[in-house]
């Protein structure tokens, strides 16, 4: 009414005349933004579309159907990882395999496989035989594996055409690779290694040479003897045969108790019908793309195989006698299907589990505070209540997590290891933490790491490739040998008697050792210390070990050292006063950049192996703990002098001239 009563001559409201500028200019705007929508979908399409042509192309250069499943996937895994224009490069570029694929292929094989060195070496070695069209080029280096005197191995390309007696010494130039958490390379000038090369039928050839000079990863070498053949690393480093997904092609039939080996598995463990299929079907799959799964593994799949483990190993325990032989390896090793492993290797592991229980309480090694089991032995102790339940991955105790989950009303589980339901928690509580997260903390690589025992796991004789307690211990015993007060330390307190003094006392470390039933390539701490006692730390072990046992052995120990030194000291583990061995190498790394004492040279190694261990203060630690263990005590120097100085100040040796 108000509108309608407004002066006509002075009106308060004026309707805006209608234009249809505005409607055009949206309309434009409409227009051109589906347009460029529609643009860059097509040219999205056009470049996914020629990044698959060319990665086909590349794919069937690489005659990937001559490698096993396993290594097949580790070129799919390189192939992801490269943007189109190197794809395109790669296709169309007609030196692609040397000049472009073959460096950061091996560089991809170094940090994100789990093979050993060797390993990664033959793998190219016969990629240069299947691949063709490379072949009109000249040859200008070969691949080789370096050998240190401390077994350390790493990758090689070699630039030269041909390693024999024409090569006797030459100068050639080198440029190497490391492992992920591995040790950079670092010899002094004129130090003796060993290059190992294979020949057209596979065999190891092995020759002598001096470091000349290094920059980086560039080295420059002399050749000291004439190549000869090398019968130890032929005996050892062996290659598994080609699978297919009918099943590995192994010499030798299966044993008749072994045939039908999951199912005899599954029926054992009395799981129903429905869970028994979806394992079934974890395991068919894993056969016919053993690569696959590991790449795309779930945790889902992680814990219907755990629990598969669980309800087996409470009947095996309560059940000493008449075991079928797969449930025995299964427990183990986590054997579950015949077909992946083979009739040899069957023999081997069974054999190899008396070894293996009779040895983990030797008494030879009485000095060495380590106690070593097996995980159905280790899995004993927490039931029976002589060992508490492991932390979790957050560092959270059983009893934690129980409180937290309680209403307010409701009452803590009673602690009665007589109480059936309450063993089966902690079972299922111990199970769920040490081996989900045990299998990812014991491979260099966790994305390619899973659970199920395969033959391409192992290299060479089984006995070989066994992480027996005899090899950790004796191990164990060397590092003492040379760091005296690794399991103990002289600590001070105030004296009871007088205030005004302080007593020495002597503090000791023990650690237990869980051997997993998985193949791995390294030790880890698992926790520095167990519930109710701040001196008893726990490691994990695979049982099947893949890399240098002394090297893994003494890294893990290193580790061992670091966390019971920093958890002695508390939170003032970085104080520098009153200075420690934590709070020494702390500021080491805090201020390396700006140490006078530190060549260019050195600088740039302390900054490339603190990138590769993820700026991880414990792992830096333990690779330059056993560099100062395994090489430093032997008169062999591989440490820059500042950390040098820090080891030999609180870990002090005599040095071997």
């Amino acid at each position: 009414m108000f509108i309608l009563g407004q002066d006509p001559g002075n009106p308060i409201l004026i309707w805006p005349e209608f234009s249809w500028a505005p409607v055009i200019s949206g309309a434009i705007f409409l227009v051109l933004l589906f347009t460029v929508i529609f643009l860059l979908q097509r040219y999205l399409r056009r470049q996914n579309a020629l990044a698959l042509e060319h990665r086909a192309k590349i794919v069937s250069k690489l005659q990937l159907h001559h490698f096993n499943s396993k290594d097949t996937n580790l070129f799919h895994t390189f192939l992801d990882q490269v943007d189109n224009a190197d794809l395109k490069r790669l296709a169309e570029d007609p030196s692609w395999y040397r000049k472009y694929f073959l460096p950061e292929f091996l560089q991809f094989l170094a940090e994100q496989s789990n093979l050993p060195a060797w390993k990664d070496i033959l793998i190219v070695h016969a990629l240069d035989h299947l691949i063709e069209d490379h072949k009109a080029t000249a040859k200008n280096f070969i691949t080789a594996i370096l050998e240190t005197d401390s077994e350390e191995r790493f990758p090689a390309l070699l630039g030269i055409q041909e390693l024999d007696e024409n090569s006797l010494n030459r100068a050639i130039r080198a440029r190497i690779y490391t492992k992920k958490v591995g040790a950079t390379f670092s010899l002094t000038r004129y130090e003796r290694m060993q290059i190992l090369v294979p020949d057209e039928s596979k065999q190891w050839l092995k020759s002598e040479a001096i470091l000349i000079s290094q920059e980086g990863t560039n080295l420059t070498l002399q050749i000291k003897t004439v190549p000869e053949i090398d019968e130890k690393k032929n005996e050892e480093w062996i290659e598994t045969p080609k699978t297919s997904p009918a099943g590995p092609a192994h010499s030798g039939a299966i044993p008749d108790e072994y045939i039908n080996s999951l199912t005899q598995i599954l029926e054992y463990s009395g799981l129903n019908p429905s869970v028994c299929e979806e394992i079934t079907r974890l395991v068919t799959a894993y056969k016919e793309h053993p690569g696959l799964i590991r790449r795309r593994h779930k945790q889902e799949d992680y814990k219907i195989l755990i629990r598969l483990y669980k309800v087996c190993f409470i009947k095996f325990r309560s059940q000493a006698t008449n075991i079928p032989k797969p449930v025995l390896l299964f427990i183990h090793f986590f054997f579950l299907d015949e077909g992946l492993v083979s009739a040899k290797r069957l023999q081997d592991l069974v054999l190899a589990i008396a070894t293996l229980r009779s040895s983990d309480n030797d008494r030879q090694y009485q000095e060495v505070k380590l106690s070593v089991h097996l995980l159905p032995d280790w899995l004993n102790l927490i039931l029976a209540g002589k060992k508490n339940p492991s932390q979790n991955h957050l560092g959270q105790t059983y009893d934690q997590i129980q409180k937290s989950n309680l209403r307010w009303n409701q009452e803590a589980e009673a602690k009665n290891i007589m109480n059936k339901e309450y063993l089966l928690h902690i079972l299922e509580w111990e199970l769920e933490n040490i081996l989900y997260m045990g299998l990812l903390g014991v491979s260099l690589n966790p994305n390619f790491a899973y659970p199920i025992l395969s033959e391409d796991q192992f290299y060479g004789a089984t006995e070989s490739n066994l992480t027996f307690p005899s090899k950790i211990l004796s191990n164990a015993e060397r590092v003492l040998k040379i760091d005296k007060s690794i399991f103990h330390r002289e600590v001070s307190a105030i004296s009871n008697s007088d205030p005004s003094h302080t007593d020495l006392y002597r503090k000791e470390f023990f650690a237990d050792c869980i051997l997993l039933p998985y193949s791995g390539n390294r030790g880890v701490l698992w926790q520095e210390t167990s519930v109710g006692n701040q001196d008893n730390s726990r490691l994990l072990f695979p049982v099947v070990m893949t890399e240098n046992a002394t090297l893994v052995v003494t890294k893990t120990l290193g580790e061992f050292r670091w966390e019971t030194e920093r958890t002695m000291r508390g939170r003032k583990w970085k104080d520098p006063i009153p200075a420690s061995l934590t709070s020494e190498y702390y500021s080491y790394l805090e201020n390396f950049q700006k140490n006078p004492n530190l060549t260019v040279e050195a600088k740039k190694r302390i900054e490339q192996q603190w990138i590769k261990v993820g700026k991880n203060i414990k792992d830096m630690f333990s690779i330059d703990y056993a560099y100062w263990i395994l090489l430093e005590a032997e008169g062999k120097p591989r440490l820059n002098r500042v950390v040098r100085e820090i080891l030999n100040r609180f870990v002090p040796i005599q040095i071997k001239m």
